[in-house]
């Protein structure tokens, strides 16, 4: 009894110490398709990983990474306060005794002086109490009632900070601990009332809500795809799937390859085991934003875990992945990205969309008014649209994602009207590849 009186009043003083005035908050939307500010702004998320920010990196490097992705339009940074590839001596460091209900007081100011350093820019932190892929050991031994003791701890912690948001879990399946996180999930949720944002990583294939399709504490769903030996495997399967289940979840992709840079030898279709080249990481991007994800993740494997893998962390900062995803947002902060919905059905890109499960597949979103539709196509294509008045009245126009620079499509309209019309893609984009994005505005789409 005095061990969890000590617990209780050292929490409630290290939460004073790190609360910030409280004014806006982020929250789902009131259709439960995206993420807000409480003041009705629409926030997508754009994400740069780096899991190990708060253990591998010194203040110097955590300063000089923060400036350089907020410089570079990522707007969230996603990392763990306890994680370890390998269990080991990590649960020391964090917790005296390995008992969760002792945190390690100058190992939690570490973690504080990171998450402060980031909401101080203006950078949400996706952050996950512990990496459940390397603890499941660690946590089975503290139990249900520590972890529900742990999450209320972690949560009051960060409470009044409204750049913060939570996941559980780490890259795998609930089991053998799926109790044991649920408490965990649940003490954040009782610390905030029911109303902190909350999700789950699971592993790939497996979203949030596939993973906890009845969890009251989850309130963002996580998607992630990206090895051939899973069966989805697509970002726009597993999106479409839980866009069509969960309509009342944001979907953030939270994983998907990891660019790796030089130091992997990619095969031809440009990955290597849960690697990826440049053109892998936009196309999985593209295909995210534009299949229902209304956030999104990128990883260089040197940023993540600190890794060289011949590739320090600084060169994975410029690498060009990196840049094609400051373009894609540079694209969602012109248009109303929140209205999109994905054309599942293929009622506007009724043809020349490829073949689904594979990597030639266009994908398609329409805006619910029906006065915006993007496409992104990775491959050569020639879309059939059906469009009205034949196109008439809209404006299409190219965007390079390798670039972000526009082009026209000058549209000539036949005497008699047909049902469709067909756009071709213009040939090689800024990076030498073929997939672009085609932008279709009008009074009305639908």
């Amino acid at each position: 009894m005095k061990r969890l009186t000590l617990f209780f009043a050292l929490f409630f003083v290290w939460s004073a110490a790190f609360s910030q005035p409280k004014s806006l908050f982020l929250q789902p939307s009131a259709n439960g398709r995206f993420i807000q500010w409480s003041d009705g702004k629409p926030f997508f998320i754009n994400a740069c990983t780096a899991l190990t920010l708060t253990t591998a990196y010194s203040d110097q490097e955590v300063r000089e990474y923060l400036d350089n992705r907020l410089a570079s339009k990522f707007n969230a940074i996603q990392m763990s306060a306890v994680y370890a590839e390998i269990e080991n001596t990590m649960a020391d460091s964090a917790f005296l005794n390995r008992d969760l209900l002792k945190p390690a007081p100058k190992f939690w100011e570490r973690v504080d002086r990171v998450v402060r350093q980031a909401t101080d820019r203006r950078l949400v932190v996706l952050l996950n109490p512990m990496w459940k892929h390397s603890f499941n050991e660690f946590i089975q031994s503290n139990g249900p009632a520590k972890c529900r003791e742990y999450g209320k701890w972690f949560a009051n912690r960060y409470k009044n900070n409204p750049y913060v948001i939570y996941f559980i879990g780490g890259d795998a399946a609930p089991e053998p601990v799926r109790l044991e996180l649920e408490e965990m999930g649940k003490g954040i949720q009782e610390v905030y009332g029911g109303k902190a944002l909350i999700a789950y990583h699971s592993e790939t294939d497996q979203s949030s809500l596939e993973a906890w399709p009845n969890a009251s504490w989850i309130t963002m769903n996580w998607t992630t795809a990206y090895s051939t030996d899973f069966g989805k495997k697509y970002p726009y399967s597993e999106n479409y799937d839980n866009w069509k289940a969960f309509p009342k979840f944001p979907i953030h992709f939270s994983k998907g390859y990891f660019d790796s840079g030089d130091s992997q030898n990619y095969g031809q279709n440009g990955t290597s085991g849960s690697w990826g080249d440049r053109f892998v990481l936009r196309r999985q991007a593209w295909w995210n934003i534009l299949s229902g994800g209304t956030g999104n993740a990128w990883a260089a494997e040197g940023i993540c875990c600190k890794k060289s893998d011949d590739q320090t962390w600084h060169a994975c900062l410029l690498y060009g992945s990196s840049k094609d995803i400051g373009i894609m947002k540079q694209l969602t902060d012109k248009i109303k990205w929140w209205k999109l919905q994905p054309d599942i059905e293929h009622q506007l890109l009724t043809g020349g969309y490829g073949t689904f499960m594979t990597d030639d597949y266009a994908v398609c979103s329409v805006s619910d008014n029906g006065s915006l539709a993007v496409i992104y196509t990775p491959v050569k294509q020639s879309l059939e649209l059906r469009l009205p008045d034949y196109g008439e009245h809209c404006r299409l126009r190219w965007y390079d994602p390798a670039d972000g620079k526009y082009s026209k499509i000058d549209m000539r309209f036949p005497k008699k009207k047909k049902k469709s019309v067909i756009i071709t893609t213009p040939g090689l984009n800024h990076s030498g590849r073929e997939d672009w994005v085609l932008i279709i505005e009008g009074s009305r789409l639908k």
